[in-house]
């Protein structure tokens, strides 16, 4: 699995005076196809995606019946719900799509389609098998889960009989998986304004219980987009204290002191380790925690300087595929 840590620094100031394949065994009773196994992974984060070429599939006939015979089969295969929007299969001869939206085109042994596979298997006395070769492409930024994934498929067929046997025809639930190994990978970024709380020379600490959140809070947010579940480490510089360059946080009138809100712990000088959360997925379209700092003293009557700030560190980490803790949603 793919495991790599994002660190991100985040600012606190104020100023003070101055990608496996499988073919199902359930097919129609013309026709059955082969396991076939395909080893991969799939980085969703991978702008490039991953393509798997030259696979080749196995088609069997079932023994003669009574003299009559499967002679041709044409099928597709039909997109669920569930199946990402842009993956495709691809009939490797051909160059024909044969992955297409329910209910896919008319299928008939007559005609000659590229988008549908066609495999004649001739009159009794011929082989019983066929083989196809496809590429299969898993797009870049599918929104998979980390670890083992199964797309399934549902396949269309039309089979041709000889011997004057009745045709058949329909459509077969979950005949193709394609699983696929998804890494575990995250990306994640500070989002917002600075959390900078401006000048606040002349705002008393006894002022702060009626001073508006406009003035004594700032809100940030961590955004993370993860495959799967990831952790949150955070640690302050200052444990959870702003000061200026060669100030001495043993001296009160030379920090200023916050309380720091951050999923769902309240952090202070009194209580200033923080708790590492394991967060469920995020998904690839995100999801944003919010940092959020609230004076606990004033700026009256500190050392003046323009430059009092402390520095928070958020460590983000993917995790494996499953966890030894389980994941909370994490917002």
């Amino acid at each position: 699995m793919k495991r790599r840590s994002h660190t991100l620094l985040i600012g606190l100031a104020a100023g003070v005076g101055g990608v496996l394949l499988v073919s199902g065994a359930a097919q129609a009773q013309c026709v059955t196809f082969d396991p076939v196994v395909l080893s991969g992974t799939f980085d969703p984060f991978n702008p490039s995606g991953t393509t798997v070429q030259t696979l080749s599939i196995t088609a069997r006939r079932p023994p003669a019946v009574g003299g009559k015979k499967t002679q041709e089969v044409n099928f597709i295969y039909l997109r669920r719900p569930d199946t990402p929007s842009s993956l495709t299969i691809i009939q490797t001869s051909t160059g024909g799509q044969i992955l297409e939206n329910p209910p896919g085109h008319v299928l008939d042994p007559n005609n000659v389609n590229p988008n549908e596979v066609e495999l004649n298997f001739g009159g009794v006395g011929q082989p019983d098998v066929q083989t196809f070769m496809v590429t299969i492409t898993v797009p870049s930024g599918a929104d998979l889960p980390a670890g083992t994934t199964d797309l399934f498929l549902d396949q269309k067929y039309y089979c041709k009989r000889t011997g004057g046997a009745a045709d058949e025809q329909g459509v077969i639930s979950n005949s193709l998986d394609i699983r696929i190994n998804v890494l575990s990978a995250l990306q994640a970024s500070f989002v917002g304004p600075a959390l900078d709380f401006g000048e606040i020379g002349t705002l008393t600490t006894a002022a702060l219980p009626s001073t508006p959140n406009s003035v004594k809070q700032r809100t940030g947010n961590v955004r993370v987009a993860s495959s799967g579940p990831y952790s949150v480490a955070l640690t302050s510089a200052n444990q959870f204290r702003m000061t200026y360059a060669g100030g001495n946080l043993g001296t009160t009138n030379q920090r200023i002191p916050y309380q720091l809100d951050f999923l769902g712990q309240s952090k202070t000088t009194a209580s200033p380790t923080f708790n590492t959360v394991t967060c469920a997925r995020a998904g690839l379209s995100g999801q944003y925690l919010a940092v959020t700092p609230t004076l606990l003293e004033g700026g009256a009557g500190k050392v003046p300087s323009p430059n009092y700030q402390d520095i928070l560190t958020v460590t983000v980490t993917p995790l494996a595929v499953p966890t030894a803790t389980t994941p909370v949603a994490c917002m």
